[in-house]
């Protein structure tokens, strides 16, 4: 096919049978410098497993997707891993993904996706022995995954290997057709009765740059979020760390909303609550970061902050239905904040977790349970 990748890592023959075990022709592809005919063709392969994860939701348009690649965010890189049968048809997929921040830059992120009528012939294997040399070669010594309950396959997955559930979230949707407007307005009104030494900034877009040393420093309190067994540390966000997801987010086509309680008496922001706006899924948006710092906590800042959002996007944007957020199983203060809303699950998202060197180690010693 013109335009792939030569770089092909296979144990044998394409197409044919060593011992009964299906052998595949595998490239390896940078993950921001795949081309946009690879891009359609991954894009084009991969709806049966839209299909399986997320059934009742429309996918991303491609251009989109193809947007999303070509504008990472800099901190974050990645490979991946295109097995092809003998036909040169796409069997499966791993793409390994990591990024340089302190705290995170010890973990690879895998997501391996086998086609239905292909699995349970060792490629799942295969394509977790290829992500687990990179982390080996990039000194990487955790490796992380995600399953969604509805696709257990994903989990029995992990388990086989080793790995660990180490933090259990939630996926929650607000459902705006249904929201309780009365309620709404009066959390606005209480916000203001309760907390009337602070206000609420908000920011459509990018940053203005003097606020941009006030957004990082309250961005920091994410840190203070849940992260149960996740083998991570704190992530310092800074004016330029900042700048450069909200270049990303610009470059794709994404719109951004952010509200910010601030302290009148310092100007300092103590709290946050943000949403990404996508034109090309203009029936919901995606909740970012919210929380606010410890200090400031017990005034109803976070019920103001959720709701004044709230009301803007039905005041706004009446085409979106869906506001989409994800939070830690363990997280009870901003669920229960969730569910007064209207918030309910809709999918719960495991993270895994193993050691590269005990992921290795469990590989190199030969099948366990199934081919994968």
């Amino acid at each position: 096919m013109p335009g792939r990748s030569r770089n092909q890592l296979t144990g044998g023959p394409v197409g044919l049978t060593v011992g009964g075990v299906a052998t595949w022709a595998i490239e390896e592809w940078p993950l921001r410098d795949r081309g946009d005919e690879l891009l359609a063709e991954l894009y084009h392969v991969s709806e049966p497993w839209h299909r399986e994860a997320t059934p009742d939701d429309p996918r991303t348009p491609l251009a989109f997707e193809i947007a999303a690649i070509r504008h990472l965010p800099a901190p974050e890189d990645g490979v991946v891993f295109v097995a092809r049968d003998a036909a040169g048809a796409i069997a499966g997929v791993a793409t390994c993904s990591w990024e340089l921040l302190s705290g995170l830059d010890h973990v690879l992120t895998v997501h391996v996706e086998v086609l239905p009528g292909r699995r349970r012939q060792g490629l799942g294997r295969l394509l977790l022995e290829r992500s687990a040399r990179v982390a080996e070669q990039r000194g990487l010594r955790v490796t992380t995954a995600r399953t969604r309950d509805n696709v257990p396959s994903g989990a029995a997955f992990c388990g086989r290997f080793g790995a660990q559930a180490a933090f259990v979230g939630e996926e929650n949707r607000l459902d705006l057709r249904g929201v309780d407007a009365s309620l709404v307005d009066r959390w606005i009104a209480e916000g203001q009765a309760r907390a009337p030494g602070y206000e609420l900034v908000f920011v459509d877009g990018r940053t203005p740059p003097g606020l941009a040393d006030r957004v990082a420093q309250v961005l920091n309190v994410m840190n203070t979020a849940p992260r149960e067994d996740l083998d991570i540390g704190d992530v310092e966000v800074t004016a330029g760390l900042l700048r450069a997801y909200e270049d990303a987010t610009t470059a794709r086509g994404d719109g951004h909303w952010a509200y910010y309680a601030a302290e009148r008496a310092s100007g300092q922001f103590v709290g946050v609550t943000e949403v990404t706006i996508r034109p090309a899924m203009p029936d919901r948006v995606y909740v970012g970061n919210t929380g606010v710092d410890p200090a400031h906590r017990g005034q109803g800042l976070g019920k103001w902050l959720k709701a004044t959002i709230t009301r803007r996007l039905l005041d706004e944007l009446p085409a979106v239905r869906w506001v989409i957020t994800w939070n830690a199983g363990s997280n009870d203060a901003m669920l229960a904040i969730n569910r007064q809303l209207g918030f309910r699950a809709v999918a719960i998202v495991t993270t895994w977790q193993i050691a590269t060197d005990r992921l290795t180690a469990c590989l190199a010693a030969g099948p366990a349970g199934g081919a994968g």
